[in-house]
């Protein structure tokens, strides 16, 4: 079951009912208290200094700097901009002056500490941060220590992402997010403010909502040893088309990806004069001279490389890239289409309707740009507000749709939306979205239920990101991502003895 992410306004209405059900204060002592723990649980920070605004997330924070005092470290409680503005926070600091301790409203005038607690700003920020609580976060991203954000960091969008205004806000080393996940810290400036990212829901029973977090437990069957007696076609027969002269690798790395990924047997289209018949790297690999027919396959990925010249052709036949689209968006199987597929359908209202009307599974894979031409609208405006990009296009298709970028998107036409958790710079490298592509068809292709397909493609394409920090090229990552199913399958798996 996916993990819960709620909006603003799904969070407003559960703490308004908790509120009722369990008194006013009830959850902002349980994360305060949680975020202490952890802090105390994981660091050796004997001194903390804490920064509280003038809202409940600062309420949260007081209490955290008692929870901390009563564990014995020496707190340092700095509020810029003086006695909190709401009842339950003002409640809060009355506890904090009962335990001893004092307030300091310069930051700057605090002594060294092991860590330092950002409890400024929570998900309820409207506009840019100015002035004296400005002056507190460039001095909390100054720190050279442990950089702990509550709830949300402090300037940050909670569901976009993006900062509030054009100041950037807290950076830190991670953040303890209450109630649910917060899409923005998975994506846009959020991934890089947020760093990595606690969960509590604070015993308290969080409503499904319509997006959630991927979890592996999402896509269990993939994990699930395969039977023993079964063969090369028990797993699918995969169709690649693509690689129109000068783009041959992106067709292959599509290609390479399926198979690594279990396909049973891989068969590639390469839409260029004078196409290769055999791939030294892959030899497993299988080209076909001639335009395939798709209704011998289980799924296909068509358009990486593909090209959009109607001149584009194959070997030996008359294949322009736009007829190869036809004859696949025509066929009886799952298609996964990518990169020029995609731009051809975004301007052809005559394919757009085809893909419409198409009643076996379709998964789209843009990126930002891609994704603007489908909704005809600038790639600014769907990095904007992605959840709402991703199934617009979904809603306007048809078709499952990813939206790659930092915070992967996957929506189903109803809305139903996933987010990946990984987001990794490793992962913007040449032909990476190609690679991705085929592990989506390769899980296709072995009769996988649709939407596990697409998760664990995801998922598993944005852990072999995640293993890897520096010189990953997407030739290496279907081989890393295909790790934890190596793990997962023997794991599961009955020993002989």
């Amino acid at each position: 079951m996916s993990r819960t992410i709620m909006n603003l306004e799904e969070s407003r209405e559960l703490e308004a009912r908790c509120a009722v059900r369990m008194g006013l204060d009830t959850l902002m002592r349980r994360a305060g208290t949680f975020a202490a723990k952890w802090l105390d649980e994981r660091l050796p920070c004997p001194h903390v200094t804490v920064l509280a605004g003038p809202g409940n997330n600062g309420g949260d924070a007081i209490v955290c700097a008692c929870e901390l005092k009563r564990l014995g470290h020496t707190v340092q409680l700095v509020m810029p901009g003086g006695e909190p503005k709401t009842e339950l926070a003002r409640e809060m600091l009355a506890d904090w002056i009962a335990l001893g301790g004092t307030v300091i409203s310069d930051p700057y005038m605090t002594e060294k500490a092991d860590a330092v607690v950002d409890g400024l700003f929570g998900t309820g920020l409207k506009r840019p941060i100015t002035g004296d609580y400005l002056d507190a976060i460039l001095w909390f991203n100054e720190r050279q220590c442990f950089r702990l954000a509550l709830d949300v960091p402090s300037g940050l969008h909670s569901e976009t992402g993006h900062w509030v205004g054009t100041m950037p806000g807290v950076t830190a080393d991670a953040t303890v997010t209450f109630l649910s996940a917060k899409s923005g810290l998975y994506m846009n400036e959020g991934v890089d403010a947020a760093g990595a990212v606690v969960v509590s829901e604070l015993d308290v029973s969080v409503p499904l909502t319509r997006l959630g977090l991927i979890e592996y437990s999402d896509f269990d069957h993939i994990c699930q040893p395969r039977p023993k007696f079964s063969h090369k076609g028990t797993f699918g027969h995969v169709a690649v088309v693509g690689g129109a002269e000068g783009h041959i690798g992106a067709a292959l790395l599509s290609a390479r990806a399926a198979l690594r990924m279990g396909a049973g047997t891989v068969t590639v289209e390469l839409l260029t004069p004078n196409a290769m018949m055999v791939d030294p790297v892959a030899p497993e690999l299988m080209f076909s001279s001639t335009p395939l027919d798709f209704s011998r396959f289980t799924a296909a990925v068509i358009g990486p490389g593909l090209g959009q010249s109607a001149a584009a052709k194959a070997r030996n036949h008359s294949a322009p890239a736009k007829a190869r689209l036809k004859s696949a968006l025509a066929s009886n199987i799952p298609l996964v289409l990518d990169a020029d597929a995609l731009n051809l359908i975004a301007g052809d209202k005559a394919l757009l309707t085809t893909l419409l009307h198409r009643t076996v599974a379709t998964v789209l894979t843009p990126h930002e740009a891609e994704g603007a031409r489908l909704l005809k609208v600038t790639p600014q405006i769907i990095q904007s507000d992605r959840v709402n990009a991703v199934r617009d296009i979904a809603l306007q298709t048809g078709a499952i749709t990813v939206l790659k970028g930092p915070g992967t998107l996957i929506a189903m036409r109803s809305s139903r939306t996933w987010l990946s958790p990984y987001a990794t710079a490793s992962l913007a490298t040449a032909g990476s979205g190609d690679v991705l592509s085929g592990m989506i068809a390769s899980f296709l292709g072995q009769r996988y239920d649709t939407v596990e397909s697409v998760l664990g493609a995801v998922m598993l394409h944005g852990y072999a990101g995640k293993e890897r920090v520096a010189g990953l090229t997407a030739s290496e990552i279907a081989s890393i991502a295909v790790e934890p199913l190596e793990t997962y399958r023997r794991t599961n798996a009955r020993p002989y003895w």
